[in-house]
């Protein structure tokens, strides 16, 4: 089963790439546990020099066999797929030998010469490829270098990362320099463990930087990974999600596929089930090529094709044209791939209509072969061959993905890296002395670290600390036509200076499923006016979107916190601005105001119409009978009482907060003692009718004025004190109702105020008291009756006013407060002065001498 698994998809790729040929090449299972005494089975090709330049490329696309799980022995590796997109990278490295070549500046009488291997994507066939340079006549023996007359100076390759680092593992401990035109991986920014190690592309964090980038610009905070479940994919996409935790993306899911021949299928599925039940719409994929394909040739992938993509720079080879039937799915994702560069010349010397002299090329006549159906006859070790139509193997490699100089340049870019290194070296030590090899390695090293070149392009080349170049990247769109066409579309650039994404929106073309750009959130963004509510167990990306509280805003989508208005402002409704507080105060417009102050005129008026009864009829016997100046006075301070109320409605000042409080207690206080003042003085009176006592010599005293004054001086000694000491003033409270600014009189000291109230309920219960003693005396003359209760309306209205009062804010506490003066003045004038001036205006007869002296005699008979 093992071998049927993974065979079968050799075939398939073999058969949809070249239709009616077949070409691999293996070692056997005994030569990958011995010595391999013969290099036939490892395809390679050579060009002797002066100095040679080793060479670990991938020119076919893939590897099976020779996986290891310690239970069975291992299957032969075979290299299968031959890729002309590949062959390109070892003609431009080939080509960059021969510019060199070319070149009387560059390494003047010194001849470049090459050694290359094909390892595929084989750690096993990279390895005996290494062993296979460093040993004498190809053979690959272990920890012994057997060539006397060794010119190998350095290696260019691999391609991916884990291949690159079986490599390095050798050439670290030779001490020769190694440039991978191909693996990011970031384990080669360890310089103790790698210090001869170089790479013509980025580092795999300036790669994650792009990702994220990207992801930020589209606003998808909510993405899933597919990864190969080797060391370098899973450790790569294992730090990815460690940095977009730190940068607010969130990964729903990071599933793993197996590379073992025996789980690679079920595990590409049990992952396409992980993505169907998940919200995601955009998979970032660090991906061998061959699990890719293995993933979207899956029976179940179409439930799954509303997605985004998001392929690592590795993934370039799937996007070629032998892959078409695979990239349906994928049609309209992006493609993290190194930018273009530019090989002058390079295009010409793939089309020469003479191939003489590359026909000895190895991998040439291997190609030329498959591509015209003669493979039969090829013989690897044969020196000359023919097959007919010579230029179609030209067709193949000006095509478009061939062209289109990515890895081809970093290739370029190495081979060049280390002839500028070497011609440094050639300054101090003559490199065509074999004697120098060791010394030219050594020295080698050194330059490699501080080189800085020119390409023909006039880019500038050098090496970072971490070995590596700077980080440029292009972000490819995958577009299918539908002519079958595949187009990798430039839509973005990303470049190391500025740190900067560059896109182009209108370039992109997104998957026939979308409509437009597809968003990727756990949860909806939050709209202004409401705050991020973390949900318990789950990524930071997920969460509630609750209301900003009262009085705090949130003015744009996505806040994690709302922002406190200042202490003059308050939250709009939706709470995405903060606006002016209301000032409330009592104001003539509200209805409290208009209806306090209507109420405060008519008894104005009324008290007004008492005022000039009284005193048109001052001579009467009514009026003379319950003491007439008293009478006056107390109209006058009920008069008072009511006008007191305008000094509470409207814009409260300095002046008007002093005034209304201390006004109102001090006229109270005149009422009451008024009011007690008349009742002593009828109690008096009829205790001097009805005795011959003392009471008599009272009679005679004037003192009810004397009790007025003496009263409410009292009270006026209490404001003065209050005024003194902490006179009331405007403040403006923000704090007791939401929203508003309630302008108000602060009573400066609530103890003044209290006192004030309470020496104004103590008279109160004097008056009533007293006027309760004095309530059966003859009612004509007796006004205790009266008295009586009116002083207990006014004790009901003060005595609920205090509670009332206490439990309102703002405009109602005032309007409490108006209420209460009202109705107790009201309460006065009313069961005071009514009963007279019913009968001085509707029963005049009842206002004689005669009647009144009558209704004494009947009383005094009882």
């Amino acid at each position: 089963m093992v071998k049927h698994h993974w065979n079968l998809l050799t075939v398939i790729l073999i058969l949809l790439m070249f239709p009616g040929n077949t070409g691999n090449y293996c070692t056997s299972r005994s030569k990958q546990l011995h010595t391999v005494s013969s290099s036939t089975e490892l395809l390679d090709h050579s060009v002797d020099g002066d100095i040679i330049i080793g060479g670990i490329l991938q020119i076919f696309l893939f590897s099976s066999g020779g996986y290891y799980d310690f239970h069975d022995v291992p299957d032969e590796v075979c290299c299968v797929g031959p890729s002309f997109q590949y062959l390109a990278h070892l003609l431009a490295f080939v080509y960059a030998i021969k510019e060199i070549n070319n070149n009387s500046k560059l390494l003047p009488n010194v001849t470049l010469g090459y050694h290359v291997y094909d390892a595929c994507t084989s750690e096993v066939m990279a390895l005996m490829s290494t062993l296979s340079l460093i040993s004498k006549d190809g053979n690959p023996f272990l920890n012994y270098i057997c060539q006397q007359d060794q010119k190998l100076v350095a290696f260019v390759g691999h391609l991916l990362s884990s291949p690159t680092h079986t490599t390095a593992e050798i050439t670290q401990f030779y001490g020769y320099p190694q440039i991978s035109y191909g693996a990011l991986d970031s384990v080669f920014n360890d310089r103790v463990h790698f210090p001869s190690v170089y790479r013509t592309v980025p580092n795999e964090y300036s790669q994650f930087t792009v990702i994220i980038k990207l992801l930020k610009h589209f606003g998808w905070t909510w993405v899933g990974i597919i990864a190969s479940d080797d060391e370098s994919n899973h450790q790569a996409s294992e730090e990815l999600k460690k940095e977009m935790g730190r940068k607010g993306i969130c990964v729903d899911f990071l599933k793993l596929i197996s590379n073992s021949p025996k789980l690679v299928k079920e595990s590409a599925t049990k992952s396409i089930e992980v993505i169907k039940h998940s919200s995601v719409k955009v998979i970032i994929l660090f991906l061998r090529a061959s699990t890719l394909l293995v993933l979207l040739n899956s029976d179940t992938y179409k439930l799954i094709s509303e997605r985004v993509w998001i392929s690592s720079v590795g993934l370039d080879i799937v996007a070629a044209y032998e892959f078409k039937t695979f990239l349906y799915s994928i049609n309209g994702s992006f493609l993290i791939s190194l930018p273009k560069g530019a090989i002058p010349g390079f295009n010409n010397f793939l089309s020469q209509a003479i191939w003489s002299d590359i026909l000895e090329n190895t991998f040439v006549k291997l190609f030329w072969g498959l591509t015209i159906g003669c493979l039969a006859v090829f013989n690897y070790s044969a020196q000359n061959f023919t097959c007919p139509d010579e230029h179609k193997i030209e067709d193949y490699l000006l095509q478009e993905e061939t062209i289109n100089h990515r890895i081809k340049y970093t290739i370029y870019m190495a081979v060049y890296a280390l002839a500028h290194g070497l011609d440094a070296v050639h300054s101090l030590i003559e490199l065509s002395s074999k004697g120098n090899i060791g010394k030219i390695r050594s020295k080698l090293n050194y330059y490699l670290k501080n080189i800085v070149f020119k390409m023909s392009s006039e880019e500038e080349i050098f090496f970072t600390k971490d070995g590596n170049i700077p980080g440029k990247f292009d972000i490819l769109n995958w577009v299918i036509y539908e002519n079958g066409t595949i187009k990798k579309i430039s839509v973005g650039r990303f470049l190391p200076g500025s740190q900067h994404l560059i896109t182009e929106k209108n370039a992109i073309a997104w998957s026939p499923y979308f409509q437009k750009t597809p968003i990727s959130l756990c949860t909806d963004k939050c709209s202004s006016g409401h705050r991020k509510a973390h949900q318990t167990g789950r990524p930071s990306c997920c969460f509630d979107c609750l209301p900003c509280p009262e009085g705090e805003i949130s003015n744009s989508s996505d806040l994690e916190t709302c922002v406190k208005c200042p202490e003059d402002q308050w939250s709009n409704p939706v709470r995405n601005q903060c606006i002016k507080k209301t000032i409330d105060y009592l104001t003539y417009g509200d209805v409290l105001g208009y209806t306090m102050s209507g109420c405060a005129s008519v008894f104005i008026v009324f008290t007004a119409a008492v005022f000039l009864v009284f005193i048109t009829h001052r001579g009467t016997p009514i009026v003379r009978a319950n003491n007439e100046n008293i009478s006056y006075i107390l109209l006058m301070a009920l008069l008072m009482l009511f006008l007191c109320s305008f000094m509470f409605i409207g814009h409260p000042t300095g002046v008007t907060c002093i005034l209304r409080q201390t006004t109102v207690m001090f006229v109270l206080s005149i009422a009451i003692s008024s009011l007690l003042g008349k009742t002593v003085t009828v109690l008096v009176a009829f205790k001097v009718t009805k005795t011959s006592s003392n009471f008599r010599r009272w009679g005679k005293i004037n003192y009810s004025m004397s009790v007025i004054f003496l009263l409410s001086f009292g009270e006026f000694l209490i404001c003065v004190v209050w005024l003194t000491l902490s006179p009331p003033y405007v403040e403006s409270d923000i704090k007791t109702i939401p929203g508003e600014i309630i302008l108000q009189c602060n009573e400066g000291t609530i103890i003044s105020f209290y006192l004030a109230v309470s020496y104004i309920g103590v008279l109160s219960l004097c008056s009533f008291t007293v006027a309760f003693i004095a309530r059966k005396l003859p009612d004509r003359f007796n006004e205790a009756q009266h008295i009586t209760f009116s002083m207990l309306v006014f004790c009901s209205v003060w005595a609920s006013f205090i509670p009332t009062y206490l439990s309102t804010k703002g405009k109602h506490m005032v309007a409490v407060e108006i209420f209460a003066i009202q109705a107790s003045a009201a309460g006065l004038l009313i069961c005071i002065f009514t009963p007279k001036c019913y009968i001085i205006v509707m029963k005049p007869e009842l206002n004689v001498k005669g009647k009144l002296i009558i209704k004494s005699n009947c009383i005094y008979t009882h």
